[in-house]
This record gives C-alpha cells, sequence and structure tokens, in this order.
C-alpha cells in the first residue's frame, strides 16, 4: 500500500511567482529565523528554549549530511532579499537523514531532556504515516512573515516538482499536523491530497509529478 501510487485527473499546475529568484541554498544563508517560524512550538520544546533553537538551526543548517542541511535546500529570493527555504530529498532517505540530525543535534540539546528525546522516537515514528520510497519528500517549506501571500510557497512547490522529475520521482510527499488547519488547506490549495491520517499525530500529503514531461 505504501508503495502504490493513485493515479488521479491532475490539478490545474501550479505556476512559479514572477520576480522570485530560486536557487540551491548556500551554508552562509541565513534561514534560522525562517526554519524556526515552520515549527516554533516542537523546535522550543526539544532544544529547550527559543533562543537555543535558533541557535542550533543556525549552526546544523551548515553542516551537512542530515535532513535539515543546506545541502538538501533551495531558497527564495525576492529583490536581492531571502524569502523563503524549501528543504527535501528522497524519501527512502528519510529515516537515515533524521537520525543523522538527531545525532548532530543532541549536542545542543540540555542533558536532561536527551533522554526524553530519544523515548519519544517510537511515538513519532508510529504518529508519523510512511511515505511511498520512489517520491521526493518535501521536509520544510518555510516564507518570511513579510513576503507572505506573494505565492513564494508554492513557487518552491514548484520547483520541488521539478526536482522530483529531473530525478524520476513519480510523486511529491509532504507531513503535517493532523490538526495543523492552516497548513492542510495551503497543502490541498497546491494540489496535495491527504492519503494517509493520523488522527493523533501526523497526516501524508501526496502530488503526482509527470516524471514524462522531463525526459520528453
Amino acid at each position: 500500500m505504501y508503495g502504490m501510487v493513485v493515479t488521479e485527473p491532475s490539478p490545474r499546475p501550479v505556476l512559479p511567482a514572477p520576480r522570485i529568484v530560486v536557487r540551491a541554498a548556500r551554508p552562509d544563508d541565513h534561514v534560522a529565523d525562517l526554519v524556526f517560524e515552520a515549527a516554533p512550538m516542537a523546535y522550543t520544546a526539544v532544544a529547550g528554549s527559543e533562543s537555543r533553537a535558533r541557535a542550533a538551526i543556525a549552526q546544523l543548517w551548515r553542516m551537512p549530511g542530515h535532513s535539515a542541511s543546506f545541502e538538501h535546500a533551495l531558497v527564495a529570493e525576492s529583490g536581492g532579499r531571502l524569502v523563503g527555504v524549501m528543504i527535501g530529498f528522497p524519501a527512502r532517505d528519510r529515516y537515515r537523514l533524521h537520525l543523522a540530525l538527531l545525532r548532530k543535534g543532541l549536542r545542543f540539546v540540555s542533558p536532561r531532556r536527551r533522554p526524553l528525546l530519544v523515548a519519544a522516537l517510537p511515538h513519532l515514528i508510529a504518529a508519523t504515516p510512511r511515505p511511498p520510497r520512489r517520491a521526493y519528500y518535501v521536509g520544510t517549506i518555510a516564507v518570511a512573515r513579510h513576503a507572505r501571500r506573494r505565492d513564494i510557497g508554492s513557487t518552491l512547490g514548484y520547483h520541488a516538482e521539478l526536482i522530483a522529475q529531473q530525478r524520476g520521482f513519480p510523486v511529491i510527499v509532504a507531513h503535517t499536523g493532523s490538526r495543523h488547519g492552516p497548513a492542510r488547506r495551503a497543502l490541498e490549495r497546491y494540489g496535495l491530497r491527504a492519503t494517509k491520517d493520523r488522527s493523533w499525530g501526523y497526516v501524508l500529503y501526496v502530488k503526482s509529478v509527470d516524471i514524462q514531461a522531463a525526459h520528453s
């Protein structure tokens, strides 16, 4: 079931916003505030404080080999100013990259919180529906507050689809909280559809990608 791709009529294509430049991320890009704002409560709970969380994100961003690294990201710029970030990678690499993030990130977590974090992993895994292996996984899309409602998030999603096409992945996928209404509506506006829902955890969203277009 996890590897099944349901074919349905594709939604109207989402086109990139004009005057938005999307490029590969660099280790010196200042994205910590953007990434933090994507899930402030979760990051603060793990790190112990907002300041510790922001500092940890900034340092981890510059490190390769895990699921929050610049090497898996695109950034969006408007007028030379960074306004958005997308982090994505093959779904088959998700556990490996997340575990690498955990190992690298533990140094930024207070010692008394580390056992709680490790103990919570089985619940987190159970609460998160597994995506198909042949999928491109979008882990984070975040847009600066002052730049929202300008189609920057959908532009980054458009580029995630292009990456999926180029690499031969038939779908893009994303998770969000089952009760996170704004995020769910944003994903649905873009054309993703919920396929697996843990009412006490997360929901998996999927969108088919026309990989033939990239190779025609």
